[in-house]
């Protein structure tokens, strides 16, 4: 089984990636199941943001396994009411962060409250990482060593310029989680299991952006044994999303 940790269904900034979409290119790529996140930071100038996310989350439970509610930490209170009631009535199992559209680094107070309250509730963070000023894997390792008790996804590992940076931080830092979609290595996610252990790398996407063709390549030429391979692929991110699986790669 391939559940895909880090999957948009939205229909934002020209994508209409609604949940047929989707659907249609997880089958094109052998994704069983996706784990998604919105485009749109919640709260802000989409008052249909939320309730579009809720939809496509229950929409097919079978290839819809889980979803990171994508919050804009500069709202406050009102972020916060609605990351709660999301988790404790809506079903959702993490939190979304990207550093560069809150204009908020990692690092930052506002951002590290709503981290250790996903501790709190027990879900996971993924934080978008890459080459931004406000996106760099070492942003995101203050914030890991500020919230111990929450697990942190860091989506793209770095990106192209700073994947040696999120090796670091993981190998630093038991509570993040390597994601490397977007790398272009063709080895990356060898670099990464061989860092911190096939325990603690997740396998994802980012579609619509990439195709999982893209990524299953990387994915079927790292050279992971049967069991690595099924902990990347499912158990890993199962485990972080409280998710039941029925079969096994």
């Amino acid at each position: 089984m391939i559940i895909d940790a880090h999957a948009h269904c939205d229909v934002r900034f020209g994508w209409i990636h609604t949940p047929e979409v989707l659907f249609g290119i997880m089958a094109e790529g052998g994704i069983d199941k996706a784990c998604i996140t919105g485009l749109a930071d919640i709260p802000g100038d989409d008052d249909e943001a939320y309730p579009r996310f809720v939809a496509a989350l229950r929409s097919d439970p079978e290839r819809i396994a889980a979803g990171y509610l994508r919050i804009n930490p500069w709202y406050g209170n009102r972020a916060r009411d609605l990351f709660i009631r999301s988790v404790r009535e809506d079903g959702i199992r993490g939190l979304k962060l990207h550093p560069t559209t809150i204009i908020l680094p990692p690092n930052a107070p506002a951002v590290i409250e709503f981290v250790r309250l996903a501790g709190e509730l027990r879900v996971p963070v993924l934080f978008h990482s890459g080459d931004e000023p406000n996106a760099l894997p070492l942003q995101i390792g203050k914030c890991a060593e500020a919230c111990p008790d929450t697990d942190i996804i860091m989506g793209h590992m770095g990106g192209t310029f700073f994947w040696e940076d999120a090796l670091r931080v993981a190998q630093k830092y038991p509570n993040v989680y390597l994601e490397p979609s977007g790398n272009p290595l063709p080895d990356i996610i060898q670099k990464a299991v061989r860092a911190v252990g096939a325990e603690r790398v997740v396998f994802g996407t980012d579609m619509p952006a990439i195709h999982p063709k893209v990524e299953r390549y990387k994915l079927d030429h790292a050279g992971l044994t049967p069991d690595q391979k099924e902990l990347v692929c499912s158990r890993n991110i199962a485990r972080l999303m409280g998710l039941k699986l029925n079969s096994t790669p």
